[in-house]
């Protein structure tokens, strides 16, 4: 991976396949190698009998606090609006704007920022299982448990913390990283402060609700039907208020659909950017 100064921080980034751009954005609790399949499906031409399936540039990055990228100094916080900031200068400075925005748990929430904040670098967004949950008002009692439980855990450390959040003790913060293989949570264990800094961030997202019907690019809300109900219940939500949006249900067994289901994720960031 090669490495980008962006706002204060570096960030480790790489790409492969020529064609239209995607940017994958990877949710908390992982780094871009849980876009690894999605990225080699998208960059794969395939020439058949009457079928043409062109490639993609697919690009990956490590965001701020994850895996090979940087954070700043006392890192605690971070907001939707940073995260971004980031991904707008990356596209910015790699000339891939417009591109798709696929993003997964958080960075679906990102990729909404970008739609809604800088359209002119968005061709369109996949949202999978984003977790919105000021759109379900069920989530309000959940998130107070996730609070207690937080603040029961606080003093136990930071990879105490982390072990709360990938067993799914937290029903709404952490709605589903249970689901998460073992193997790419390692970089929540390496690298606890980025998971920390994140947490809230969804739910503190400065964006009025009401701005989601002015998106202007396509968009995509993807589910599983592993998919927790609160977050279900946001995506359905969602789609209702953005305009045109289309939904998928993936058949993505225990996993996210990105991780389960990488070619059908890929062919519809495919449709995306056409």
């Amino acid at each position: 991976m090669a490495a980008l100064a962006v706002r204060g921080v570096e960030l480790e980034w790489s790409e492969r396949g020529e064609g239209a751009p995607v940017l994958l954005v990877h949710e908390t609790g992982v780094d871009s190698a849980a876009w690894e399949p999605v990225a080699g499906a998208l960059a794969t031409s395939l020439e058949a009998p009457g079928e043409r399936r062109r490639g993609a540039r697919a690009i990956l990055y490590d965001r701020r606090g994850w895996g090979g990228s940087s954070a700043p100094e006392g890192y605690r916080r971070t907001t939707i609006e940073e995260q971004s900031g980031d991904a707008a200068a990356l596209l910015e400075r790699l000339g891939a704007g417009p591109a798709v925005i696929a993003g997964a748990g958080i960075g679906a929430v990102i990729a909404l920022d970008l739609l809604l904040r800088r359209p002119a670098l968005v061709a369109g967004a996949m949202l999978v299982e984003p977790p919105l949950l000021a759109l379900v008002p069920a989530a309000t009692e959940q998130l107070s448990a996730d609070l207690d439980s937080l603040a029961q855990s606080a003093d136990r450390g930071r990879d105490a913390l982390v072990e709360l959040y990938l067993s799914g003790g937290l029903g709404a913060l952490g709605a589903g990283a249970e689901r998460l293989p073992p193997g790419l949570t390692a970089a929540a264990r390496e690298r606890p402060a980025g998971l920390v800094a994140e947490l809230g961030a969804s739910s503190a997202w400065g964006m009025p609700l009401t701005r989601l019907g002015d998106a202007e690019r396509p968009s995509l809300v993807v589910t599983a039907d592993s998919t927790p109900p609160l977050l279900a219940d946001a995506a359905k939500a969602l789609g209702g208020r953005l305009p045109g949006a289309a939904a998928e249900v993936v058949a993505a067994s225990a996993m996210p659909p990105h991780l389960a289901e990488p070619a059908r994720i890929a062919a519809l960031a495919r449709e995306l950017s056409a």
